[in-house]
């Protein structure tokens, strides 16, 4: 291959990730723009033109709605109870399909691994069923129940990197009569801990942008959590786009934010975790 054709393959190539970036990273940069601009900045202006100047009212209208502070506590104790219950029965199933041998453990793992496609819409009217008869309907409990036993994408990445790791390890661990509970919390856990941070980062995520759920099994404002308040803004400010982006970016601000700080971790998870043993 001459150098032209190279280089022109290489042009292609980077145009085509610029293009993949603005279609991903585009709607919330108009976003970021409209949420600091006026109301009649927003109607009188490119939504691709950056604001003349920071408009940080919005915020304050915001911030200042009554419950909007309750949506956000109840989206964070909501987020943290679900994620906590997540990642640990998650690292529980993981271990056993992964590490531990008992009949029926592939046919069992492939089984609920079958359950990713089942729509999670089907599910809804069995679940709001369940919540129901307990008595937990418009409940804290109600949000974060049906989550919080892991769930199969999560299980099924940190299994997949808890068999990549060296078999010799554990070998050695059980020779030196190690219990499952001692190779677990002193071995795995040290080792596992990309693939951890990731399943941690990809449970908070879905716990902290979850709608359609709590929106059908909560009709109280005082137990509603923010993606059903922010929806909340669209009706009770009308037309009023800058206060409602101005919402919607209160909420993204922690997700970016956890993404910053776990990046490394996240990626090398993701470089490891396909390399099957």
């Amino acid at each position: 291959m001459t150098t032209a054709a190279r280089a022109s393959r290489y042009a292609g190539f980077y145009l085509c990730l610029a293009v993949i970036a603005v279609v991903f990273v585009g709607p919330y940069l108009l976003a970021f723009f409209a949420a600091f601009k006026t109301e009649a900045g927003v109607y009188g202006t490119a939504p691709w033109s950056p604001p003349h100047s920071l408009y940080l009212a919005n915020f304050t209208t915001v911030l200042n709605r009554d419950g909007f502070l309750r949506f956000l506590e109840n989206t964070a104790g909501v987020t943290i109870a679900l994620t906590a219950g997540q990642v640990t029965f998650g690292v529980l199933a993981a271990y056993a399909f992964a590490r531990l041998e008992f009949p029926g453990r592939d046919w069992l793992f492939s089984l609920y691994l079958a359950t990713l496609m089942v729509p999670n819409v089907v599910t809804l009217v069995p679940l709001y069923t369940m919540m129901r008869q307990f008595h937990l309907i418009n409940t804290y409990w109600a949000l974060f129940l049906p989550y919080l036993l892991g769930a199969p994408y999560t299980i099924f990445l940190m299994r997949q990197y808890f068999r990549s790791l060296p078999s010799e390890v554990f070998a050695a661990a059980r020779v030196d009569g190690c219990s499952e509970l001692r190779i677990l919390t002193r071995i795995l856990l040290p080792m596992g801990r990309p693939i951890i941070v990731t399943a941690t980062l990809i449970a908070f995520v879905f716990g902290w942008n979850n709608f359609l759920w709590p929106l059908i099994v909560t009709d109280s404002p005082s137990k509603q959590v923010l993606t059903v308040g922010i929806a909340g803004l669209q009706s009770y400010f009308v037309s009023h786009w800058n206060l409602v982006l101005a919402g919607s970016l209160v909420a993204l601000v922690p997700l970016l934010a956890i993404f910053a700080v776990f990046q490394k971790q996240i990626v090398r998870s993701i470089q490891l975790s396909g390399v099957n043993r």
